[in-house]
């Protein structure tokens, strides 16, 4: 645990020392959050049933909540250790290869943390009114951070797999299809029924459509329920393949 703390809190400085690496990641989901509600809120009005009295920007705020969450950020900084060697002094080091990926986590949480405040507070400022109230903009904030560090084991892995900058920068790529495979402009009836199948089969939806849940309808349980259940299992299935990974670093 001593060591996870300590390599955490190395990647957490690295966040103040580098905002370079984490500033531009924010400019994606405040850009969307803002062309998307000029571009449709006129076609949505507040009086749009499933906005629920609210604009259109509560509707597209847990979008960009999965926008700002959802980085390679650990990845890159993991494969940039790779190339100049830290990497395999933290190998050599009497520690437990565990902690070097819980380290990294621990610093996508805060990062996360972060992240999801600043769209919250941009959210708010285009007149989103957080229905569940106070604590359910905390869990809001909590929830979007968990899943950045189940995304954030992808980059991971991808890093100690391929051990190239330019294959874990792309893996972000894989991220657009899923978010856009969702009910992210419009809610699961109003898509065509073949985008309906594909988003109903993509775990992502129900992500987005939890954290949603909490902006414009308040506590509706079932849905928070599965999508929490989704993000466990996110982080669970990446976590263990990350950790295989560099398990078995040596042998590769």
């Amino acid at each position: 645990m001593t060591e996870t703390l300590l390599l955490g809190r190395r990647a957490v400085r690295e966040i103040a020392r580098y905002p370079e690496a984490t500033i531009p990641a924010l400019f994606i989901p405040l850009f969307f959050l803002a062309v998307n509600i000029g571009q449709v809120s006129e076609t949505f009005p507040d009086t749009t049933p499933f906005l629920n009295g609210q604009g259109y920007a509560a509707f597209q705020m847990p979008v960009s909540l999965m926008f700002a969450v959802a980085t390679a950020t650990s990845g890159l900084a993991l494969v940039t250790e790779i190339d100049n060697g830290y990497f395999d002094k933290l190998l050599a080091a009497p520690i437990r290869r565990s902690s070097i990926i819980f380290g990294r986590l621990a610093a996508d949480l805060v990062r996360g943390l972060m992240g999801s405040t600043v769209v919250l507070i941009a959210g708010l400022a285009f007149g989103v009114h957080m229905q569940s109230g106070v604590l359910g903009a905390v869990v809001l904030v909590v929830l979007a951070a968990l899943f950045g560090v189940g995304y954030a084991g992808f980059g991971i892995l991808v890093a100690l797999r391929t051990r190239n900058v330019q294959a874990t920068n792309t893996s972000f790529l894989l991220f657009f299809p899923l978010l856009f495979l969702t009910p992210n402009f419009v809610p699961f009836d109003r898509l065509t029924p073949v985008m309906e199948a594909l988003a109903r089969i993509n775990p992502v939806s129900y992500v987005i459509v939890g954290l949603r849940s909490l902006v414009i309808d308040g506590w509706v349980w079932d849905q928070l329920a599965v999508c929490l259940g989704v993000i466990i299992a996110l982080m669970a299935l990446l976590t263990a393949l990350s950790l295989r990974a560099i398990a078995s670093y040596d042998r590769d």
